[in-house]
């Protein structure tokens, strides 16, 4: 580009909207070449290189197709690739997953991420879950020290669905018909988070005490000490699991006692659902991708990037 040029460019920098400047920023950010796309993968795959149908190591190299070296598996006869087995296997457009995953770590809509990257919406749907495959997954094993637990209502959806059964169909990001919190218009998330950042979450069928206990005992440390608010299934729990446990109870105007609170995960809370609004919506079969997706967020910051993102997904394999 000449001089003259160049500056009448940056001239005009100044007159782009908010969307349109995170669009220059990503073109400029962003790799966009299939073949860094394929480097990366390989590269995932030559830490743990296995069939991706079976599993076994014993395979011998077999050509390049699509770009891609393939193998021939000593086990199954099978041909494969570093994507066989995986969320990204038969996805197109390697070109652009790159700019994909930075959407995805922008947290764009689908619509704006579609349009972003310049592919049809139904194919920014399939590879938004297909990149967030592992994030849904990826939770805290163990919750330790002092752990804070809380539940939290989010609007039951149906967005997506072409039948639609039980109700009839209402704006997205409307509200409920009754009310009050129930399971029976909304998705209830059992959210746990120690203080050291540990976060677990979990979507619950309803609010019984034997359901709290069936996702709590796995991860709650048996020498943790859980703070809640006064729901009667989580002193359950602790009594049952030999716990100690604090009540805090808000109806009687307590926030804290002897240092002890739930501000912790109520912030999380916070910062989650005002991270969803903007989706305006989310469909309940693909809460816990988004739970996932947030998790992510919170867990690796400025580190969630988008080469973190596929090598995310690529570690997703079904073998």
């Amino acid at each position: 580009m000449k001089i003259k040029d160049f500056r009448v460019l940056v001239a005009e920098l100044g007159l782009l909207t908010p969307v349109q400047r995170s669009a220059v920023i990503a073109a400029l950010s962003s790799k966009g070449s299939a073949g860094d796309v394929v480097a990366l993968i390989e590269a995932e795959f030559a830490k743990a290189p296995a069939c991706g149908h079976c599993g076994s190591e014993a395979f011998s190299k077999w050509g390049v197709a699509t770009g891609m070296k393939r193998y021939m598996c000593k086990s199954c006869e099978r041909t494969f690739n570093a994507l066989t087995g995986t969320p990204l296997a038969h996805l197109q457009k390697r070109e652009k997953w790159l700019d994909y995953a930075r959407a995805i770590v922008d947290g764009l809509s689908l619509r704006k991420a579609a349009k972003r990257v310049g592919v049809h919406l139904e194919t920014s749907f399939r590879w938004r879950h297909r990149f967030l495959s592992a994030s849904k997954n990826a939770k805290a094993a163990t919750v330790t020290g002092i752990v804070e637990a809380d539940e939290t209502f989010i609007l039951k959806s149906a967005k997506g669905s072409k039948r639609l059964v039980g109700r009839a169909p209402r704006k997205r990001g409307g509200t409920a018909k009754k009310k009050g919190l129930s399971t029976d218009e909304h998705d209830c998330v059992l959210i746990v988070r120690d203080r050291g950042g540990a976060t677990t979450d979990q979507v619950i069928p309803n609010l019984l005490a034997r359901t709290f206990a069936a996702y709590l005992a796995p991860v709650v440390a048996k020498d943790a000490i859980l703070v809640s608010d006064g729901r009667d299934a989580y002193g359950a729990f602790a009594h049952a699991e030999n716990i100690l446990h604090i009540p805090i109870i808000t109806s009687r105007g307590e926030h804290a006692y002897k240092g002890f609170h739930i501000q912790n995960v109520n912030a999380y809370t916070s910062r989650l659902k005002d991270w969803l609004r903007p989706f305006k919506g989310v469909a309940s079969w693909y809460l816990p991708s988004y739970l996932g997706w947030r998790r992510a967020i919170e867990r690796l910051g400025e580190n969630f990037t988008p080469e973190r993102c596929l090598q995310a997904a690529y570690r997703c394999r079904s073998t």
